[in-house]
């Protein structure tokens, strides 16, 4: 199995795996007001129409409101995972948790940070 794979050098397939795994773990961020860090990478100033998209379906259950976004966004994750320093096996997993590579992120920003 490859590594360090940029999003971009992934499969079709391995992507919309990744952007599934990644879409529960962004809306957790949103819904926490968290999404600071994220904002760094968003060269193309995607995360407005993805974040008006869950905010608007915010009524529909967990599983209903992820598949609702990502149809709804896909060029959107699309481009914001392009943007992501993150790295992936072939298969579309992240080489690190998003979680932990959120509190990477951010302790380069500010390694007296709290997350």
């Amino acid at each position: 199995m490859s590594d360090n794979l940029s999003f971009k050098d992934l499969s079709s397939q391995a992507q919309e795996k990744a952007i599934n795994e990644f879409v529960p773990f962004y809306i957790g961020l949103l819904r926490n007001k968290e999404l600071d860090v994220m904002t760094i990478f968003d060269m193309n100033h995607v995360m407005a129409d993805i974040n008006r998209t869950i905010n608007t379906a915010s009524n529909k259950i967990p599983e209903d409101l992820y598949e609702y976004v990502i149809n709804f966004n896909n060029d959107d994750y699309h481009t914001l995972m392009s943007e992501l320093p993150q790295t992936y096996f072939d298969n579309g997993n992240p080489t690190t948790d998003w979680s932990e590579w959120y509190v990477s992120e951010t302790n380069k920003l500010d390694p007296n940070a709290t997350l």
